[in-house]
């Protein structure tokens, strides 16, 4: 597929999602007990996820955040926002239920290198969950859009610029404090690695998918906070390598590698795996176990600041998966990509299971 047929299909479904969402074709899939009960039977992890998504969301209350109250409508919009870096953008979703006084999730998604935020929404079809979705772009660097966390990256302060993100969206928007979350793909994974290292206080989980995990992505990275990790990566990805590889100049570790600290940050000391892939595909869960913090239905507070939910630790590896987002709604990347196992559903199993209070907004940002 050309850049240029990609540029006008990833218009096209903006245009498309925006109208969506104002009809309610979008963003209501999730909100039902029957549809909720219909999707977990079809993730991989089943009807265990979905019992253990609704113990805990019910075990943690919601935190309403300062922009509860205030008047949003339902969109699928571009804004900017003004950093000390300069004017950023960013593509947000509100759902068209979006009620002023009852906080909903946030997910904020990370597109990989040389593509941005409304692609990403698109393939990913991350907007048709229950959640505020927001989708920022990476800083312009030779013409390509990168976060920070890659040794190509521009040299802006991302890290920052999320921070100034999440101060804006939550005093704007009202959004449950206990359940802020960070996915990405590729280069935005490695920016996932770099968040859950640099602004761990700001978000209840972490999920990236093919991440490029540069030494960058995990510089002087504290791993002494349990810290719930889910990674979705390809054996197949000829990108970014699952048992790392050499790319860019630098040296970077395979994905298990790459985990490892965060189940030892959980203080897990044994894995199990099991076969989770349906209609012939081949995807293993690995699971970390016999965690002294975050054990699996654990409500208490198992690090500083923190309190519900537990610190698990998963990986889930495809079988000759590329350096896509399996079942992408459209092309996410070269290779093979699965139909029946859907990263989008797989992380957010994960991300309901896992609650956490998150810091809220600390300074003030200007949108436009």
């Amino acid at each position: 597929m050309s850049s240029t047929t990609k540029r006008i299909t990833t218009t096209l479904l903006a245009t498309a999602a925006s109208l969506a969402l104002l009809t309610g074709a979008t963003g209501t899939a999730m909100t039902s007990p029957a549809a909720a009960q219909s999707s977990a039977a079809q993730s991989p992890a089943g009807a265990e996820a979905s019992a253990g998504a609704q113990s805990s969301a019910g075990a943690v209350p919601a935190a309403p955040s300062a922009g509860c109250g205030t008047e949003q409508k339902p969109s699928n919009d571009e804004k900017t926002l003004t950093t000390a870096d300069g004017e950023r953008s960013y593509r947000i979703n509100i759902p068209r239920d979006y009620e002023i006084s009852t906080p909903l999730p946030l997910v904020i998604g990370f597109h990989g290198n040389g593509s941005d935020g409304a692609e990403f929404q698109n393939y990913t079809g991350l907007p048709t969950l229950p959640a505020i979705t927001v989708f920022p772009d990476g800083d312009l660097n030779d013409g390509k859009r990168s976060w920070q966390g890659a040794p190509y990256a521009s040299g802006a302060d991302d890290v920052a610029f999320v921070a100034d993100l999440l101060d804006s969206i939550e005093s704007e928007h009202c959004i449950d404090l206990n359940r802020v979350y960070a996915t990405g793909k590729s280069n935005g994974g490695g920016m996932v690695s770099v968040l859950a290292c640099n602004l761990r206080d700001r978000f209840s989980a972490f999920a990236p998918v093919a991440g490029a995990y540069y030494p960058q992505s995990t510089e002087g990275c504290d791993y002494s906070t349990p810290t719930p990790m889910l990674a979705i990566h390809g054996t197949g990805d000829a990108t970014m390598h699952y048992e790392g590889g050499h790319r860019q100049g630098e040296d970077y570790p395979g994905v298990r590698e790459w985990i490892q600290p965060w189940a030892e940050a959980s203080g897990c000391e044994k894995t199990k795996e099991r076969q989770v892939g349906r209609k012939g595909e081949d995807v293993v869960r690995t699971q970390w176990t016999q965690c002294s913090a975050g054990k699996e239905g654990d409500t208490q507070s198992h690090s500083p600041g923190k309190s519900g939910g537990s610190a698990e630790v998963e990986l889930y590896s495809v079988a000759d998966g590329g350096h896509v987002w399996p079942g992408e709604v459209v092309y996410s990347g070269g290779g093979y990509a699965t139909k029946g196992f859907s990263a989008t559903d797989t992380i957010w199993d994960f991300f309901t299971r896992h609650p956490g209070t998150t810091d809220g907004p600390t300074q003030t940002s200007t949108q436009k």
